[in-house]
Protein backbone atom coordinates (compact mmCIF):
# COMPACT_ATOMS: atom_id res chain seq x y z
CA UNK A 1 0.00 0.00 0.00
CA UNK A 2 2.87 2.37 0.77
CA UNK A 3 4.39 1.63 -2.63
CA UNK A 4 1.03 2.39 -4.24
CA UNK A 5 0.88 5.78 -2.47
CA UNK A 6 4.40 6.57 -3.68
CA UNK A 7 3.36 5.63 -7.22
CA UNK A 8 0.38 8.04 -7.08
CA UNK A 9 2.61 10.88 -5.87
CA UNK A 10 5.22 10.11 -8.54
CA UNK A 11 2.56 10.25 -11.27
CA UNK A 12 1.32 13.61 -9.93
CA UNK A 13 4.84 15.05 -9.91
CA UNK A 14 5.44 13.85 -13.48
CA UNK A 15 2.16 15.43 -14.64
CA UNK A 16 2.90 18.73 -12.91
CA UNK A 17 6.46 18.86 -14.29
CA UNK A 18 5.14 17.99 -17.74
CA UNK A 19 2.55 20.75 -17.48
CA UNK A 20 5.11 23.36 -16.41
CA UNK A 21 7.55 22.32 -19.14
CA UNK A 22 4.87 22.29 -21.83
CA UNK A 23 3.48 25.64 -20.71
CA UNK A 24 6.95 27.20 -20.77
CA UNK A 25 7.78 25.88 -24.25
CA UNK A 26 4.44 27.07 -25.63
CA UNK A 27 4.97 30.56 -24.22
CA UNK A 28 8.33 30.71 -26.02
CA UNK A 29 6.72 29.50 -29.27
CA UNK A 30 4.02 32.15 -28.91
CA UNK A 31 6.65 34.88 -28.40
CA UNK A 32 8.57 33.73 -31.48
CA UNK A 33 5.38 33.73 -33.52
CA UNK A 34 4.53 37.28 -32.43
CA UNK A 35 8.08 38.46 -33.27
CA UNK A 36 7.84 36.99 -36.77
CA UNK A 37 4.50 38.69 -37.23
CA UNK A 38 6.03 42.07 -36.34
CA UNK A 39 8.84 41.58 -38.85
CA UNK A 40 6.36 40.78 -41.64
CA UNK A 41 4.27 43.88 -40.91
CA UNK A 42 7.38 46.03 -41.26
CA UNK A 43 7.89 44.86 -44.92
CA UNK A 44 6.86 46.59 -48.13
CA UNK A 45 4.13 44.13 -49.02
CA UNK A 46 0.50 45.00 -48.44
CA UNK A 47 -1.00 43.66 -45.16
CA UNK A 48 -2.68 40.31 -45.51
CA UNK A 49 -5.62 38.78 -43.74
CA UNK A 50 -4.49 37.64 -40.27
CA UNK A 51 -7.51 35.47 -39.54
CA UNK A 52 -5.52 32.30 -40.31
CA UNK A 53 -2.74 33.43 -37.96
CA UNK A 54 -5.29 34.03 -35.17
CA UNK A 55 -6.64 30.55 -35.69
CA UNK A 56 -3.12 29.15 -35.44
CA UNK A 57 -2.55 30.99 -32.15
CA UNK A 58 -5.76 29.54 -30.75
CA UNK A 59 -4.81 26.07 -31.89
CA UNK A 60 -1.42 26.44 -30.19
CA UNK A 61 -2.95 27.49 -26.86
CA UNK A 62 -5.71 24.90 -26.65
CA UNK A 63 -3.46 22.00 -25.60
CA UNK A 64 -2.18 24.17 -22.74
CA UNK A 65 -5.75 24.51 -21.40
CA UNK A 66 -6.42 20.81 -21.86
CA UNK A 67 -3.22 19.90 -20.04
CA UNK A 68 -4.18 22.10 -17.09
CA UNK A 69 -7.55 20.38 -16.88
CA UNK A 70 -5.91 16.96 -17.12
CA UNK A 71 -3.56 17.81 -14.23
CA UNK A 72 -6.40 18.99 -11.97
CA UNK A 73 -8.57 16.00 -12.81
CA UNK A 74 -5.61 13.69 -12.15
CA UNK A 75 -5.08 15.30 -8.74
CA UNK A 76 -8.75 14.82 -7.84
CA UNK A 77 -8.69 11.19 -8.98
CA UNK A 78 -5.42 10.55 -7.12
CA UNK A 79 -6.84 12.11 -3.94
CA UNK A 80 -10.01 9.99 -4.17
CA UNK A 81 -8.07 6.78 -4.87
CA UNK A 82 -5.62 7.52 -2.04
CA UNK A 83 -8.54 8.21 0.33
CA UNK A 84 -10.05 4.75 -0.13
CA UNK A 85 -6.69 2.97 -0.29
CA UNK A 86 -5.47 4.78 2.86
CA UNK A 87 -8.66 4.00 4.78
CA UNK A 88 -8.40 0.35 3.79
CA UNK A 89 -4.72 0.22 4.85
CA UNK A 90 -5.56 1.57 8.31
CA UNK A 91 -8.50 -0.82 8.60
CA UNK A 92 -6.28 -3.81 7.79
CA UNK A 93 -3.68 -2.61 10.31
CA UNK A 94 -6.35 -2.41 13.02
CA UNK A 95 -7.55 -5.92 12.16
CA UNK A 96 -3.99 -7.20 12.54
CA UNK A 97 -3.65 -5.35 15.86
CA UNK A 98 -6.87 -6.93 17.11
CA UNK A 99 -5.82 -10.39 15.98
CA UNK A 100 -2.49 -10.16 17.82
CA UNK A 101 -3.69 -8.44 21.01
CA UNK A 102 -7.13 -9.96 21.58
CA UNK A 103 -5.68 -12.99 23.44
CA UNK A 104 -3.72 -10.62 25.71
CA UNK A 105 -6.81 -8.60 26.70
CA UNK A 106 -9.12 -11.63 26.94
CA UNK A 107 -6.76 -13.35 29.38
CA UNK A 108 -6.48 -10.28 31.65
CA UNK A 109 -9.94 -8.67 31.62
CA UNK A 110 -13.45 -10.02 32.13
CA UNK A 111 -15.03 -7.67 29.59
CA UNK A 112 -13.31 -6.56 26.38
CA UNK A 113 -15.01 -4.01 24.15
CA UNK A 114 -18.10 -1.85 24.69
CA UNK A 115 -20.70 -4.46 23.79
CA UNK A 116 -19.35 -7.43 25.68
CA UNK A 117 -17.46 -8.66 22.63
CA UNK A 118 -14.03 -7.69 21.31
CA UNK A 119 -15.06 -4.42 19.65
CA UNK A 120 -12.71 -1.71 18.38
CA UNK A 121 -14.44 1.66 18.01
CA UNK A 122 -13.64 3.85 15.02
CA UNK A 123 -13.34 7.50 16.09
CA UNK A 124 -12.31 8.74 12.64
CA UNK A 125 -10.39 7.49 9.61
CA UNK A 126 -7.09 7.41 11.53
CA UNK A 127 -8.11 7.03 15.20
CA UNK A 128 -9.52 3.95 16.93
CA UNK A 129 -10.38 3.23 20.55
CA UNK A 130 -10.68 0.08 22.63
CA UNK A 131 -11.97 -0.40 26.19
CA UNK A 132 -11.78 -3.29 28.62
CA UNK A 133 -12.86 -3.69 32.25
CA UNK A 134 -13.14 -6.36 34.91
CA UNK A 135 -9.78 -6.71 36.63
CA UNK A 136 -8.55 -6.31 40.19
CA UNK A 137 -6.63 -3.17 41.18
CA UNK A 138 -8.02 -1.05 38.33
CA UNK A 139 -11.26 0.41 37.01
CA UNK A 140 -10.39 -0.37 33.40
CA UNK A 141 -8.05 0.10 30.47
CA UNK A 142 -8.41 2.25 27.37
CA UNK A 143 -6.22 1.84 24.30
CA UNK A 144 -6.20 4.65 21.75
CA UNK A 145 -4.71 3.88 18.35
CA UNK A 146 -3.53 6.98 16.48
CA UNK A 147 -2.56 5.89 12.98
CA UNK A 148 -1.03 7.84 10.13
CA UNK A 149 -3.55 9.81 8.08
CA UNK A 150 -3.05 7.57 5.10
CA UNK A 151 -6.39 8.68 3.62
CA UNK A 152 -5.11 12.27 3.31
CA UNK A 153 -2.83 12.74 0.30
CA UNK A 154 -1.18 15.84 1.80
CA UNK A 155 -0.32 13.90 4.99
CA UNK A 156 1.09 11.06 2.88
CA UNK A 157 3.37 13.52 1.07
CA UNK A 158 4.49 15.06 4.39
CA UNK A 159 5.21 11.57 5.71
CA UNK A 160 7.34 10.72 2.66
CA UNK A 161 9.50 13.82 3.18
CA UNK A 162 9.97 13.00 6.88
CA UNK A 163 7.44 15.27 8.62
CA UNK A 164 4.74 12.70 9.40
CA UNK A 165 3.84 11.13 12.75
CA UNK A 166 4.28 7.39 13.32
CA UNK A 167 1.48 4.96 14.18
CA UNK A 168 1.03 5.05 17.96
CA UNK A 169 -0.81 3.17 20.68
CA UNK A 170 -1.58 4.93 23.98
CA UNK A 171 -2.67 2.76 26.91
CA UNK A 172 -4.35 4.51 29.87
CA UNK A 173 -5.22 2.55 33.02
CA UNK A 174 -7.27 3.96 35.93
CA UNK A 175 -6.00 2.54 39.24
CA UNK A 176 -8.19 2.07 42.34
CA UNK A 177 -7.63 4.93 44.78
CA UNK A 178 -6.87 2.74 47.77
CA UNK A 179 -4.35 0.62 45.85
CA UNK A 180 -1.66 3.17 45.03
CA UNK A 181 0.90 4.94 47.19
CA UNK A 182 1.69 8.60 46.41
CA UNK A 183 4.13 8.57 43.51
CA UNK A 184 4.96 10.24 40.21
CA UNK A 185 7.26 8.33 37.88
CA UNK A 186 8.06 8.76 34.20
CA UNK A 187 10.37 6.98 31.80
CA UNK A 188 10.88 9.12 28.70
CA UNK A 189 13.30 9.53 25.83
CA UNK A 190 16.13 11.74 27.13
CA UNK A 191 15.75 14.26 24.30
CA UNK A 192 12.04 14.67 25.10
CA UNK A 193 12.30 15.20 28.88
CA UNK A 194 12.00 18.99 28.77
CA UNK A 195 8.88 18.91 26.61
CA UNK A 196 7.40 16.06 28.66
CA UNK A 197 7.74 18.10 31.86
CA UNK A 198 6.09 21.13 30.30
CA UNK A 199 3.22 18.98 28.98
CA UNK A 200 2.59 17.18 32.28
CA UNK A 201 1.86 19.41 35.25
CA UNK A 202 2.26 16.66 37.86
CA UNK A 203 5.78 15.84 36.63
CA UNK A 204 6.74 19.51 36.58
CA UNK A 205 5.29 20.01 40.07
CA UNK A 206 6.71 16.99 41.90
CA UNK A 207 9.76 15.87 39.91
CA UNK A 208 11.87 19.04 39.97
CA UNK A 209 14.56 17.56 42.26
CA UNK A 210 15.02 14.06 40.91
CA UNK A 211 15.76 13.83 37.22
CA UNK A 212 18.17 11.25 36.00
CA UNK A 213 19.52 9.19 33.16
CA UNK A 214 22.00 6.37 33.14
CA UNK A 215 19.87 4.15 35.38
CA UNK A 216 21.66 0.84 35.84
CA UNK A 217 20.57 -1.63 33.15
CA UNK A 218 18.47 0.94 31.23
CA UNK A 219 19.26 1.98 27.66
CA UNK A 220 21.05 5.35 27.49
CA UNK A 221 18.37 6.83 25.22
CA UNK A 222 15.94 6.98 28.18
CA UNK A 223 15.73 9.35 31.11
CA UNK A 224 13.78 8.91 34.36
CA UNK A 225 11.75 11.50 36.26
CA UNK A 226 10.40 10.72 39.73
CA UNK A 227 9.35 12.46 42.93
CA UNK A 228 11.43 10.18 45.18
CA UNK A 229 14.78 8.66 44.21
CA UNK A 230 13.80 5.15 45.34
CA UNK A 231 11.21 4.62 42.57
CA UNK A 232 13.53 3.49 39.72
CA UNK A 233 14.84 0.56 41.77
CA UNK A 234 11.29 -0.42 42.80
CA UNK A 235 9.66 -0.12 39.38
CA UNK A 236 12.39 -1.03 36.90
CA UNK A 237 13.10 -4.66 37.63
CA UNK A 238 15.26 -6.81 35.36
CA UNK A 239 12.30 -8.37 33.47
CA UNK A 240 10.83 -4.97 32.62
CA UNK A 241 14.24 -3.53 31.70
CA UNK A 242 14.81 -6.41 29.30
CA UNK A 243 11.51 -5.77 27.49
CA UNK A 244 12.11 -2.00 27.37
CA UNK A 245 15.67 -2.33 26.06
CA UNK A 246 14.72 -4.92 23.44
CA UNK A 247 12.02 -2.55 22.14
CA UNK A 248 13.91 0.70 22.68
CA UNK A 249 12.75 2.16 19.35
CA UNK A 250 9.07 1.47 20.13
CA UNK A 251 8.80 2.77 23.71
CA UNK A 252 8.07 6.52 23.85
CA UNK A 253 7.04 6.94 27.49
CA UNK A 254 5.75 5.30 30.67
CA UNK A 255 4.00 7.63 33.12
CA UNK A 256 2.63 6.61 36.56
CA UNK A 257 0.94 9.26 38.70
CA UNK A 258 -1.39 9.76 41.66
CA UNK A 259 -2.17 13.25 40.25
CA UNK A 260 -3.02 12.32 36.67
CA UNK A 261 -4.91 14.86 34.55
CA UNK A 262 -6.19 12.26 32.05
CA UNK A 263 -9.56 12.14 33.80
CA UNK A 264 -10.35 14.09 37.02
CA UNK A 265 -12.57 11.20 38.11
CA UNK A 266 -9.55 8.86 38.14
CA UNK A 267 -6.54 10.82 39.48
CA UNK A 268 -4.40 7.70 39.91
CA UNK A 269 -3.45 6.34 36.53
CA UNK A 270 -0.81 4.66 34.39
CA UNK A 271 -0.07 5.75 30.83
CA UNK A 272 2.06 4.07 28.18
CA UNK A 273 2.83 5.31 24.66
CA UNK A 274 4.25 2.82 22.16
CA UNK A 275 4.99 3.12 18.46
CA UNK A 276 3.69 0.49 16.07
CA UNK A 277 6.36 -1.90 14.76
CA UNK A 278 6.41 -3.37 11.26
CA UNK A 279 3.37 -5.51 10.52
CA UNK A 280 5.58 -8.61 10.54
CA UNK A 281 6.74 -7.71 14.08
CA UNK A 282 3.35 -7.01 15.70
CA UNK A 283 4.18 -9.57 18.41
CA UNK A 284 6.51 -6.92 19.89
CA UNK A 285 3.52 -4.67 20.55
CA UNK A 286 1.73 -7.58 22.21
CA UNK A 287 4.74 -8.06 24.50
CA UNK A 288 4.78 -4.36 25.45
CA UNK A 289 1.04 -4.50 26.17
CA UNK A 290 1.59 -7.47 28.50
CA UNK A 291 4.22 -5.42 30.31
CA UNK A 292 1.81 -2.48 30.68
CA UNK A 293 -0.90 -4.73 32.15
CA UNK A 294 1.66 -6.32 34.47
CA UNK A 295 2.43 -2.87 35.91
CA UNK A 296 -1.16 -2.63 37.23
CA UNK A 297 -0.33 -5.15 39.95
CA UNK A 298 3.22 -3.85 40.41
CA UNK A 299 2.02 -0.32 41.21
CA UNK A 300 -0.99 -1.48 43.24
CA UNK A 301 1.16 -3.70 45.47
CA UNK A 302 4.05 -1.24 45.74
CA UNK A 303 4.76 -0.04 49.28
CA UNK A 304 7.08 2.90 49.62
CA UNK A 305 9.52 2.82 52.56
CA UNK A 306 8.17 4.98 55.41
CA UNK A 307 10.74 7.76 55.02
CA UNK A 308 10.12 8.05 51.26
CA UNK A 309 6.36 7.94 51.70
CA UNK A 310 6.64 10.74 54.27
CA UNK A 311 8.72 12.72 51.78
CA UNK A 312 6.13 12.14 49.03
CA UNK A 313 3.29 13.23 51.35
CA UNK A 314 5.25 16.35 52.33
CA UNK A 315 5.68 17.25 48.65
CA UNK A 316 1.94 16.93 48.11
CA UNK A 317 1.07 19.00 51.19
CA UNK A 318 3.43 21.72 49.99
CA UNK A 319 1.95 21.56 46.49
CA UNK A 320 -1.55 21.79 47.97
CA UNK A 321 -0.57 24.91 49.92
CA UNK A 322 0.92 26.47 46.79
CA UNK A 323 -2.23 25.69 44.80
CA UNK A 324 -4.46 27.18 47.52
CA UNK A 325 -2.20 30.25 47.73
CA UNK A 326 -2.34 30.68 43.97
CA UNK A 327 -6.12 30.28 43.99
CA UNK A 328 -6.39 32.96 46.70
CA UNK A 329 -4.23 35.36 44.67
CA UNK A 330 -6.36 34.74 41.61
CA UNK A 331 -9.54 35.48 43.59
CA UNK A 332 -8.02 38.72 44.90
CA UNK A 333 -6.97 39.74 41.39
CA UNK A 334 -10.46 39.01 40.12
CA UNK A 335 -11.96 41.11 42.93
CA UNK A 336 -9.61 44.03 42.19
CA UNK A 337 -10.47 43.77 38.52
CA UNK A 338 -14.20 43.96 39.27
CA UNK A 339 -13.67 47.00 41.54
CA UNK A 340 -11.65 48.73 38.83
CA UNK A 341 -14.31 48.01 36.21
CA UNK A 342 -17.00 49.33 38.58
CA UNK A 343 -15.07 52.60 39.08
CA UNK A 344 -14.65 53.02 35.34
CA UNK A 345 -18.40 52.60 34.82
CA UNK A 346 -19.10 55.16 37.57
CA UNK A 347 -16.72 57.67 35.94
CA UNK A 348 -18.39 57.16 32.58
CA UNK A 349 -21.81 57.68 34.16
CA UNK A 350 -20.65 60.89 35.93
CA UNK A 351 -19.18 62.31 32.72
CA UNK A 352 -22.62 62.05 31.11
CA UNK A 353 -24.38 64.05 33.91
CA UNK A 354 -25.36 67.69 33.51
CA UNK A 355 -23.69 70.28 35.81
CA UNK A 356 -26.85 70.45 37.95
CA UNK A 357 -26.99 66.66 38.30
CA UNK A 358 -23.31 66.56 39.24
CA UNK A 359 -23.88 69.23 41.93
CA UNK A 360 -26.73 67.25 43.48
CA UNK A 361 -24.66 64.07 43.37
CA UNK A 362 -21.70 65.79 45.08
CA UNK A 363 -24.00 67.11 47.83
CA UNK A 364 -25.42 63.63 48.39
CA UNK A 365 -21.92 62.12 48.63
CA UNK A 366 -20.84 64.85 51.05
CA UNK A 367 -23.78 64.12 53.36
CA UNK A 368 -23.04 60.39 53.27
CA UNK A 369 -19.37 60.97 54.14
CA UNK A 370 -20.36 63.35 56.95
CA UNK A 371 -22.77 60.78 58.36
CA UNK A 372 -20.02 58.14 58.38
CA UNK A 373 -17.63 60.44 60.25
CA UNK A 374 -20.24 61.18 62.92
CA UNK A 375 -21.54 58.58 65.32
CA UNK A 376 -25.06 57.28 65.85
CA UNK A 377 -27.67 59.99 66.31
CA UNK A 378 -25.60 62.47 64.34
CA UNK A 379 -23.31 63.24 67.32
CA UNK A 380 -19.64 63.86 66.66
CA UNK A 381 -17.29 61.52 68.53
CA UNK A 382 -14.67 63.34 70.61
CA UNK A 383 -11.74 61.38 71.97
CA UNK A 384 -10.05 62.91 75.02
CA UNK A 385 -6.36 62.16 75.31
Amino acid sequence: MVKFNKFIILVLLVLICSFVSKSFSQENDSEEFEQNEINIDGGSEAPQDTSMETEQVKVIRKPNNYLLEIVFISIIIAYAVNYFVGQNTNRELIKLWGKKLQPVFDSNFAKTGNKGTFTILKVNASTYSFLCTGRINCFGLQATLDLKKRHDLFSVIMDLVGYGNPDRMTIEIAINKENMDPLVFALVKSKAIKKFKSDNNDVDLFCSKYTGSGISGLASSFGVLCDTEVLPSLLLKSEALQVINQNENLVECMHFSDHSLINPKYPKALRFVFKFPKQSEMDKLALLTKMAIHYIDVVANLELPKNYKAKADKLRDKAKEEIEKQAKLERQEELQKKKYEKKLKEKEAISKLTPEQQRKRDEKEYKQQLKKRTGAGGKTKIVLG
